[in-house]
C-alpha cells in the first residue's frame, strides 16, 4: 500500500518513470552512506521579482526573497543563474534594475547599499552606514538616478547620494528622525523622500511626510505632510511615478467616496475626483467606500512611461479590477481606464515590458497582465489595447501553494511570458495557449528547519536489492528504487 492506494508493480514503474528527474540520485543504503545522493538549490519565497527585456532581447529575472537571498533566474528554465546569500539578520528591503546593473538596499539601522552586475552576480561596489540613534523602524529605500550610475539611498537616518566605488557620499542629508522613510521618487533635478510621519501630541494621527531634495546639492527645497490618516503600504493609497509626468500620491480618506490626487512638490492635493468620473464605470457609493488601490509595477522607475495603478472593488459578488493611466493635456490631468477585469475570485494585476530599438532610439513596449488568484488561473495580457493580445490557463494546488500574490511579464523573443508567484513559494512561467508552465520553481522547502530519518529494514545493500529485482527496467530510475522499497516493506 502506498498513500492508501494499491499499486501494481507495472503501474508503479510507469508512475515512477514519469517522476524520475535526476540520474545522480541513488537509493539510500548503508553501503552508500556518506555520499551526496541529490540536492536542490533553493532561494526562498520571493518578496519581489523584477523582469526586464533589453534591446538585445536578453532578459534579466532577479528576485529578493524572505530567506535574504538575491538571485538571478534563467528566463528559459527558471534555474538559478547565480545567487547571493545575505547575512540572516540583514533583511533585503529593496531591489532595482537598470540595464546591466542591479541595486539592493539591506539592513536596518546599519544599512548597506550594493550595486551588482546583473549578468554575473559580481559585486560592482557597495556602501555601508553605521547604526544611527535616530533611525526609525522600517526606514530604508534606494534608487538609481536617471541617466547616471549614481544612487540615492535612505540609510539609517540619512539620505545620501553615492557614486560608484564611494569612499564617502557625494552629499549626505540628515533626516532628523522626522519619519520612517520607505519610498524614493527620483526626477531630473530633484527627488522626493516619502515616509510615515512620526506622530506627536500636535499631530497624533497617521500621515505621510514628503521631503523634496535637490539632487545636485542635497539641500531641502521643501517638506510637508499630506494624506491625513494614511500610511505607506495601505490599500487606501498608492505612490505612482513616470519619467514624463512626475510623481503622485493617490489616496481615499476613510469613509469617503472622494479620491485625492496629489502631485509631488505641491503642498495641497491637486485634484479631487469621484470614482465614476475617474474610471468611467458604474460605481455606486458603497462600491467607492470599499474599493482599494494597488501598484502595477514591481520596479516603477524601470519602464514607467505614464503613471499607472489599479483600482479594485466588488460589485454584485464579482471582483473587478481596473487599470488606470494618468496623462496630461494642456496642464490638465486626465485619467483613463486602460482595461478592466472581472472575476469570481480576487485578481492580481502586473505589468512588464521590453526596451526595443526604434529608429535609432530606444522605445518601451509595455503590457498589462491580469491573473485570477484562485488555483484555476486564467490570465490575459494586454498591450496598449482593451483587447487581449495573449491569454492562457494554468491549474495548481492552491491548498499547498496558496493564492497568487504577484504577476509580471517579460518577453521571450516576441512572445510574452507571464511570471506568477504565490504565497506558498510557487514561481511559474506561463506561455500563451498552454495549460502547462514553461518552467516552475517550488520554494516551499526553503523553510525546512528539521528532518526525520526513516528506517526501512530490507534489503541490506544496494547489490542485494538489485539481485532481488524481477524487472530491471524499474531499477533504471533512482527514485523508483527508493520508493519500491516502501512498497516491498509496507
Amino acid at each position: 500500500m502506498l498513500g492508501g492506494h494499491s499499486l501494481t508493480r507495472a503501474a508503479l514503474a510507469a508512475v515512477l518513470a514519469a517522476s524520475s528527474f535526476s540520474t545522480a540520485v541513488q537509493g539510500l543504503f548503508p553501503d552508500e552512506a556518506g555520499r551526496i545522493d541529490w540536492y536542490r538549490a533553493q532561494i526562498g519565497v520571493p518578496k519581489s521579482i523584477v523582469a526586464h527585456t533589453q534591446e538585445d532581447r536578453t532578459t534579466n529575472i532577479l528576485a529578493i526573497t524572505d530567506r535574504n537571498v538575491l538571485a538571478s533566474l534563467k528566463p528559459d528554465s527558471g534555474e538559478i543563474a547565480w545567487r547571493q546569500v545575505f547575512d540572516p539578520t540583514e533583511r533585503i528591503n529593496a531591489l532595482k534594475v537598470r540595464g546591466s546593473l542591479a541595486l539592493t538596499h539591506s539592513g536596518d539601522s546599519e544599512a548597506h547599499v550594493r550595486v551588482w552586475d546583473a549578468q554575473s552576480g559580481a559585486l560592482a561596489w557597495g556602501f555601508s552606514q553605521p547604526p544611527s540613534p535616530s533611525y526609525k523602524a522600517n526606514s530604508g529605500a534606494a534608487e538609481f538616478l536617471r541617466k547616471s550610475q549614481d544612487v540615492l539611498a535612505v540609510v539609517g537616518d540619512s539620505l545620501v547620494r553615492l557614486s560608484p566605488n564611494p569612499s564617502k557620499p557625494v552629499w549626505e542629508l540628515a533626516l532628523n528622525g522626522t519619519a520612517s522613510y520607505k519610498r524614493l521618487v527620483v526626477q531630473e533635478s530633484v527627488a522626493f523622500v516619502i515616509g510615515d510621519a512620526v506622530r506627536t501630541k500636535r499631530h497624533p494621527k497617521p500621515r505621510l511626510h514628503v521631503v523634496e531634495v535637490s539632487l545636485k546639492t542635497g539641500l531641502v527645497k521643501q517638506q510637508y505632510d499630506v494624506g491625513t490618516e494614511q500610511a505607506l503600504g495601505r490599500s487606501s493609497n498608492v505612490v505612482v511615478e513616470s519619467k514624463e509626468y512626475g510623481g503622485y500620491i493617490v489616496w481615499r480618506d476613510d469613509k469617503n467616496i472622494v479620491w485625492n490626487v496629489h502631485r509631488l512638490g505641491m503642498q495641497e492635493p491637486m485634484w479631487d475626483i469621484y470614482h465614476a468620473k475617474l474610471v468611467q464605470s458604474e460605481l455606486m457609493p458603497m462600491d467607492m467606500l470599499t474599493s482599494t488601490l494597488g501598484e502595477l509595477d514591481a520596479d516603477p522607475g524601470l519602464i514607467a512611461d505614464k503613471p499607472r495603478f489599479t483600482l479594485t472593488y466588488t460589485k454584485d459578488t464579482k471582483v473587478k479590477t481596473i487599470v488606470i493611466e494618468m496623462t496630461h493635456a494642456k496642464d490638465k490631468l486626465e485619467l483613463r481606464k486602460v482595461v478592466g477585469f472581472r472575476s469570481d475570485s480576487a485578481i492580481v494585476a502586473g505589468s512588464g515590458g521590453a526596451t526595443l530599438p526604434s529608429s535609432g532610439a530606444s522605445q518601451t513596449e509595455r503590457a498589462v497582465v491580469a491573473v485570477r488568484t484562485s488555483g484555476d488561473i486564467s490570465w490575459r495580457a494586454y498591450a496598449n489595447s482593451k483587447t487581449p493580445t495573449h491569454s492562457g490557463e494554468f491549474a495548481y494546488d492552491t491548498a499547498t501553494y496558496g493564492p497568487v500574490t504577484a504577476a509580471t511579464l517579460y518577453y521571450a523573443g516576441s512572445e510574452p511570458r507571464v511570471l506568477i508567484q504565490t504565497s506558498g513559494g510557487l514561481v511559474a512561467a506561463l506561455a500563451p495557449g498552454s495549460n502547462a508552465p514553461v518552467w516552475f520553481r517550488d520554494e516551499s522547502l526553503a523553510h525546512a528547519t528539521d528532518m526525520t530519518f526513516l528506517e526501512l529494514p530490507a534489503p541490506a545493500s544496494s547489490a542485494e536489492h538489485a539481485a532481488k529485482a524481477t524487472d530491471p527496467s524499474i531499477l533504471a530510475s533512482p527514485m523508483s528504487r527508493y520508493v519500491l522499497r516502501w512498497v516491498e516493506t509496507a
